[in-house]
């Protein structure tokens, strides 16, 4: 089995980079965090998204690599906003979303995790989901690159994201679940 010597994290958002090397730090599994921007196609489909940047991203690192796509998608819209999670907020904001949506409204976010080792490996993806329902008022500290966290709190708790923390949002969250996912894999390939 091939072991990479290391896993380049291709993002431009800080705070996920964050996430997933704490998630993985556990496994004894560290990442290189690469800052760049990636073409998005435009799709409904968070795979088709994750595994377009992950190819794009190979191309430019030349070496194994991962990216993450997440979308939060609220009960009662059609893949809304989906893969549009951050379009949707730049537009609206918290009082335009607060118009969409009831407190207590049950929403979940879904993650891709995408791997890529080598120019002729096919990408492999991790999904992680979690369930929650939706408030209409902000609790926690805000975070400019994820502001879903202080209006989601998770199935399981009374907190929201923002308030648990990375520690505690990390018992729930779907990012640390596709990471999960992805460590399986990645260690039988040692």
């Amino acid at each position: 089995m091939k072991r990479w010597p290391s896993v380049t994290l291709v993002t431009s958002n800080h705070q996920k980079a964050y996430e997933i090397g704490e998630a993985l730090h556990p496994y004894g599994i560290t990442i290189k965090p690469r800052t760049i921007e990636l073409d998005e196609i435009q799709a409904l489909d968070i795979a088709a998204v994750v595994t377009h940047k992950v190819e794009q991203a190979y191309a430019l690192v030349k070496g194994p690599v991962i990216v993450d796509d997440t979308g939060i998608f609220f009960v009662g819209y059609n893949h809304f906003p989906g893969i549009f999670s951050r379009y949707a907020f730049m537009s609206l904001g918290f009082p335009g979303l607060f118009k969409l949506i009831k407190s207590g409204q049950r929403a979940y976010f879904c993650s891709y995790i995408a791997f890529k080792a080598s120019a002729k490996a096919k990408p492999v993806l991790f999904k992680g989901v979690c369930r929650g329902r939706l408030l209409r008022t902000l609790r926690g500290p805000i975070k400019q690159k994820m502001p879903y966290d202080n209006i989601f709190i998770p199935d399981g708790d009374t907190k929201t994201f923002a308030q648990l923390g990375v520690a505690g949002k990390q018992r729930y969250d779907h990012r640390s679940k596709a990471v999960r996912k992805f460590v399986r894999y990645y260690l039988t390939q040692l």
